[in-house]
Formats: structure tokens, sequence, C-alpha cells
């Protein structure tokens, strides 16, 4: 089936409800995506409240843990003794270790087993609560740690940072979450410092099934410093993000508005902030309700789904108009066929009224166009068979009687043979030209005739000229019209080789294909392109044999097998001349064959 036009009534029909249904989808989509989002996002930020306020229960819960676990520490006699000193004898310092070891037990260290807890005394001396685990880096080092240094600052305060890797062997490559208090003595001198550790992993697993993929949660300290994180950019120090979101947290406290919608980059970004109770410690939070509403509800899966549906519509619709249109729509398509039929296929009378009409009035032209066209075949084939006709009748006058003296001359020499021989070759060749009317014949009956031409020719001029056939053996039976080859013979006899020249005349013919290809080629004089164009197109045409052209073979072949076909000459001075004639190939069948004489 053709392709349908843009311009067709069934597209633009179609096209048009195809825009209503796709206006009304789209408009009807937008309003119901545009209400669920509003609602998802509401919904969404009063559940990320209730999840901040889990989080802030279990953050606080370890925040509270670990200070009094510090305070429980620091204000231990035999912890203070053990740092303050290093002059207890072995027993001694066996001793207050083992009461060490008691009153960290006591304590809710033993409720965690991820935590790591270390003392340093700025005597020197340490003490690991873990003995599976062993001090990675110098004590000095240690003092030098920014939550030391806080501690220092603030005595009586627990001091909370982040570091990207702990001083143990078992956290030493990890990010950790330091806790830090000083040790004072009774004249309030720092005489050590109590350390808990645990792993950033451990406190982002609070909040870690909370998240999506468009969310974020930041815990700071009192000093607006990230502990944890989800996002690593935050970690980073002068990271955009981070700046932007410690902006947001700075207003919050002041504003005490701790929910906040900015649109940022076309997306509407909603930021959540909210204080520990008790510290100064914030959970933030960063969250794209609409990315998230897309992503939570699948909303693309939905999407598809419609589009489904309303393709199963639009089909519904479609065949509904094509039914209406398909009658007219196949009377167009007869109509613009028809140049390549012969007007004998008509389309069915069906469809409405105006259609039914319209399809009966064109049959009845398509009869009338048919039998016209039947008329005019006939004509031209009777104008083809009187043009062939007087083909046949054109032989030149003069080359009969030059030809009837030559086979006078030999009689009077006494050459009967080489007479009889002559005029047996000049009768085969006036009865295939003149006594037979058919207008085909086969390359093996053309071949014999060329061959008694040549013959009539040798022997009124001699053996200057030689004249050879080359002939694919499949080709002998292929049909080609009469009288097409014997006029460049002629050409190449009386023009190619003046002034008693000798020379070569090359026959060949082959099959390429679908098509029968045959090719004249002399090595005579030649002569000039434009010459060779001017022959083509009529100009300076010679009278011989048979007193036709070439441009008239040429006109008869396109007339015969349609534009495509037709005679091509290559010729150059001093270099001979080439015709080439290409025409289908055809097999003469056994019916034809019978009339060739």
């Amino acid at each position: 089936m053709k392709k349908l036009h843009l311009n067709s009534l069934f597209i633009k029909l179609a096209m048009s409800v195809l825009a209503g249904v796709v206006i009304l989808a789209v408009s009807l989509s937008y309003i119901n995506i545009y209400s669920s989002e509003q609602i998802f996002t509401d919904m969404f930020s009063d559940s990320q409240g209730k999840i901040f306020g889990q989080i802030e229960e279990r953050f606080y819960q370890l925040y509270t843990d670990f200070a009094e676990i510090a305070k429980t520490v620091a204000d231990d006699e035999a912890v203070r003794a053990y740092l303050a000193s290093d002059r207890f004898d072995t027993a001694r310092e066996q001793q207050i270790v083992y009461q060490m070891q008691m009153r960290v037990k006591e304590t809710k260290i033993r409720e965690y087993d991820n935590v790591t807890l270390f003392l340093a005394g700025c005597s020197g001396k340490s003490f690991i609560y873990n003995y599976a685990d062993i001090i990675s880096v110098p004590l000095s080092e240690i003092g030098a740690y920014p939550v030391t240094k806080e501690a220092a600052e603030h005595p009586g305060h627990l001091a909370c940072k982040y570091m990207e890797n702990g001083f143990t062997n078992t956290m030493k490559n990890q990010p950790v979450i330091i806790a830090c208090r000083a040790i004072q003595n009774q004249s309030d001198e720092i005489t050590g410092y109590v350390y808990l550790m645990i792993k950033e992993s451990e406190i982002r697993s609070f909040y870690d099934y909370f998240l999506t993929g468009n969310s974020d949660i930041v815990v700071l300290n009192h000093s607006n410093e990230v502990i944890s994180a989800n996002n690593p950019c935050y970690f980073e120090n002068g990271d955009a993000s981070l700046n932007h979101l410690l902006d947001i947290v700075e207003k919050a406290k002041k504003s005490r508005i701790y929910h906040t919608s900015l649109r940022e980059n076309g997306s509407c970004i909603h930021y959540l902030v909210q204080q520990f109770t008790n510290s100064d410690f914030v959970i933030a939070g960063v969250v794209n309700a609409k990315s998230t509403f897309y992503e939570e509800y699948d909303l693309y899966r939905n999407i598809a789904t419609a589009v489904l549906i309303a393709a199963g519509i639009i089909s519904l619709i479609f065949i509904l108009v094509r039914r209406q249109t398909q009658p007219l729509y196949r009377l167009c398509i007869s109509m613009r066929e028809q140049k390549k039929r012969d007007f004998g296929e008509q389309v069915p009378v069906e469809g409405t009224d105006e259609i039914r009409e319209l399809s009966q009035t064109y049959n009845e032209m398509i009869m009338d166009l048919r039998h016209y066209i039947q008329r005019v075949m006939e004509t031209e084939k009777a104008k083809r068979a009187a043009e062939l006709y007087a083909l046949q009748m054109q032989i030149n006058p003069h080359y009969i009687y030059n030809t009837l003296t030559g086979i006078k001359w030999l009689v009077m020499k006494g050459n009967s043979k080489k007479s009889v021989e002559m005029l047996d070759a000049f009768t085969a060749l006036l009865r295939n030209t003149i006594s037979n009317a058919d207008e085909f014949i086969t390359i093996g009956q053309e071949e014999i005739n060329l061959k008694n031409y040549v013959k009539i020719n040798k022997a009124r001029y001699g053996n200057k000229i030689q004249v050879e056939f080359y002939i694919q053996e499949s080709c002998r039976n292929a049909k080609i019209p009469k009288m097409i080859l014997q006029p460049f013979i002629e050409n190449a006899f009386f023009h190619a080789f003046p002034d008693e020249r000798h020379g070569n005349i090359n026959v060949l013919v082959q099959r390429k294909g679908d098509w029968l290809l045959i090719e004249t080629a002399d090595d005579g004089t030649g002569m000039p392109a434009e010459r060779a164009a001017g022959m083509m197109s009529g100009a300076g045409r010679k009278e011989h044999f048979t007193g036709i052209g070439i441009r008239n073979i040429d006109e008869r072949l396109k007339l015969i097998y349609g534009i495509g076909y037709g005679v091509q000459i290559e010729s150059s001075k001093d270099c001979g001349t080439t015709v080439r004639v290409k025409i289908p190939y055809e097999e003469m069948n056994q019916d034809e064959s019978c009339n060739i004489m």
C-alpha cells in the first residue's frame, strides 16, 4: 500500500482527533500530577519531621550516654590518680588499673560494642578499655587533635568532632566521630582526657534507611561542624552546598522557622532544620520533593500506562476514521497508478453516497479511456508495420545495379562458381530484407544476413576489409528488430577505410543480465566526437545500402523498447569507431521462429 500523504483527508482527520486527545490527556495529566505533587510534598515534609524526631531521639540518647560515661570516668578518683602520677609501685598500679576497669565497666559503655574508650594522661600514661585494640598514633599527636584542644578550652564540656581516620588499629582507616572530655584534679588542673570513639557509619545508620535518592541528612555539632552526613561533599570545607546549608541553618536558628522551601535550578528544594534537645547539635535535611515524588510513585510508569491507554483509544479512532475514508483513498490511489497500468482496473463502488457516485463516474471514464487507448495502439502497430515495409523498400537502386553488374562481370570472366556464390548471397539478402515481412529475427539469422552482405562487398571490392563475428552461443536465439545492424557495417565499409585502406570490423554480441549488448567496432579513420553527435541528431546522413540513418535506428529502438534503450556511438580521429546497441534480452519462441525464412 502506498504511503499516506500529509495532505490526505485521513491524515487531517486523524491528526485533528489526535491533537484533541493529546491536549485533553496532557491537560488532565498535568492537573493530576500537580495536585498529587502538592499533596505528596506536604505529606513528605510532615513525614520527614517525624523521621527527624526519631533520629534526634537516637542521637540524643547516644550523646547523653557519652556525656554520662565521660563524666563518670573523668570524676573517678582511681582514674585521676592513675593519670596524675607515675610513682606508683607495680602492685599499687595494678590495683588502681583494676579499680579503673571496674568503674568503667559499671558505666553504659558495656551497652556499646562498637565504641572505643581511651584515656590519655598528661604524664604520658594511657589506658584503653578494649584489650583487643591498641593505639596506632603517638599520644602527642592525639593531644594536638582539634577535639582535644576544644575539650581543654572548655573543661566540663563534652567536645564532639568528625575525623577522617581514628587512632586505633580497628578504626585507623575509617571516618570516626570522637567525643572528648578533660579530666581535672582537685585543683581544677587538667591531668588527662577521656575519649569515646565511634565509626561515623554507625551514626549514619540512624538515618540511612529513611533516605531516598533525592534527599540528604547532615548532623552538625555546636560549632556548626559536620560530624555525620550521607553525602561526602558536606565534609569538604568550602563546598558550595555545605556553605549554603550552613546559611539556611543559621537563618532557621535566628528566625525559629525550621522548614524552608526554595526554588533552585528549576526544582523546589525543602530544607528542614531541627535542634537537638538540651544541646547545640543540629540535624538538617535537604529534600527534592518533586524528584522524590517521581521516584517514589513511579510516575513515569504511570505516564507510560496512560500513554498506552491513549494509544489504544487513538488507534480505535483511527480505525473508524480509516473505514470512512478508505473508499476515497482507494479511488485516489487508482487514479494515481493508472499511468502505470492499462486502465483495466476499476475501483469498488462503496462508501457514502457522494463517494459511490464519484467511484461510478470514475469507472465509466476508465472504460472510455481503455477503449480509446486500444484504438491508438492498433493504429501505432499498423504505422510501425508500414514503416518497416517502407524501410525494406529503400534499397538503393544504384547498389542493386552495381551488384548485378559485378555478377555479370564475373560471368563474362568465366568465374561461374564465384558468380553463383555472389548471386546466392544477393538473393538471400533480398529475400530476408524485402520478402520477409516479419519485424523481428534472431541473432543467428542476422549473422547470416550480415555475412551475405559482407560476401557481396568482398566480391566487388576485394579482401582489404576483414569482418569477424564474436557471438555468445546463448545469444544466437535472441530476438532483435530486423535491419538494425547492416547500416553500421555499411558505414564502416564505405567511410572507415578510404583510399584502399585495409582494416578490420568486429561484431560482438553478448548478454548482460536482462539486456542484450551488440557492438560493431572498426579500426578505421574514425571521426571527431562532434560529428558522431551530429549523426545521432540526424545531421549529415548518407544514403548507401539501405538508406537508413543511425538516428532512425535509434528512434525505432526507443519506439519498440522505451527511452532507456537505443544506439550509442564512440569515435575519435584515427582511432576507429564503436557503435553499441542496447536492447532487452528476449528469446525468439517457436511460433515466431517458424515465420523466419
